[in-house]
């Protein structure tokens, strides 16, 4: 494609030649006829001895040569948007012959089911969801629109929930409920979502999960929110929108996070988080505002 095509995407400013892109390099690997982006102002000299490349970066002023700058305030979040619409190949939809599908679930247009899936009775999976390998969806599960489920995820099976006999014997508590994720999801590889034990776990729209996450009964979690990899949310946790997790946090049952909030890396949560708190340590503390 042309850098102007880019740029016009990108409702972004372009100055220097309108050259053609073939593939997308780094500022350490720069190859010609590609684009790369830099989060801070380079050197006036930048392009001396460069040609066909196409810059996106927050300001410029130097000598572009034969070469392209697009101006973006956010350059990281410009480029993610232009290999997405530009450099992405699709997966065409359809269901792989060794995945099983209960008759009773109904699958969405244009939904990519991968090998070796297993899809319960009465799922539902709404239009253009990606369900990659070795993926099991338990009775009852509903999956939004344009999510993406990772390898080896299991979701909607029974959580982990004990009552103890006079004698000392563990009793499961059964969980009859199962999980609802909305739209624009995108849950990790080797994730588990478990069921609620009685009403639905929920996760709402544009939660983007990790790789090795793990998230109990009954958690509820906010809009946009991101949790990254290996972090464990115990049951009947709510967390608000926009928050971020760190890796290999561990949130203890029945606590709440206010939107906004952050969680550290390795942090144990014990007590519930206001709004808009960076929470760091073990047990984890108050660090500052977030915003």
């Amino acid at each position: 494609m042309k850098s102007s095509e880019i740029a016009l995407y990108l409702n972004a400013k372009m100055f220097g030649e309108d050259i053609n892109l073939v593939k997308v390099s780094t500022l350490t690997n720069i190859q010609e006829n590609s684009l790369i982006f830099s989060k801070e102002k380079v050197d006036n000299c930048f392009f001396k001895d460069k040609k066909n490349v196409c810059l996106i970066v927050p300001d410029f002023d130097g000598e572009i040569y034969n070469n392209t700058v697009i101006i973006c305030e956010n350059p990281r979040l410009a480029i993610a948007k232009a290999i997405k619409k530009f450099f992405v190949k699709n997966r065409l939809p359809g269901i792989c012959s060794t995945s099983k599908i209960h008759p009773t679930a109904k699958i969405g247009r244009d939904v990519y089911i991968g090998e070796f899936c297993v899809i319960g009775e009465y799922v539902e999976i709404s239009d253009y969801t990606c369900i990659m390998n070795n993926v099991a969806i338990n009775d009852n599960v509903k999956i939004g629109k344009n999510c993406l489920i990772k390898s080896g995820t299991v979701i909607g099976e029974k959580g982990f929930g004990f009552e103890i006999a006079e004698d000392g014997t563990p009793l499961e508590f059964p969980h009859i409920g199962s999980v609802t994720i909305e739209d624009n999801v995108e849950i990790g590889a080797l994730n588990t979502v478990v069921s609620g034990a009685i009403e639905n776990t929920i996760i709402h729209s544009y939660v983007k999960t990790d790789d090795h996450v793990h998230i109990a009964h009954n958690c509820e979690i906010g809009e946009k929110t991101i949790i990254t990899a290996c972090s464990e949310i115990s049951g009947s946790v709510l967390i608000g929108k926009r928050c971020w997790l760190g890796p290999n946090c561990s949130i203890m049952n029945k606590i709440k996070i206010g939107d906004y909030s952050l969680i550290g890396l390795g942090a144990v949560v014990v007590k519930d988080v206001t709004p808009n708190c960076v929470m760091v340590g073990n047990p984890a503390k108050f660090l500052k505002n977030r915003f």
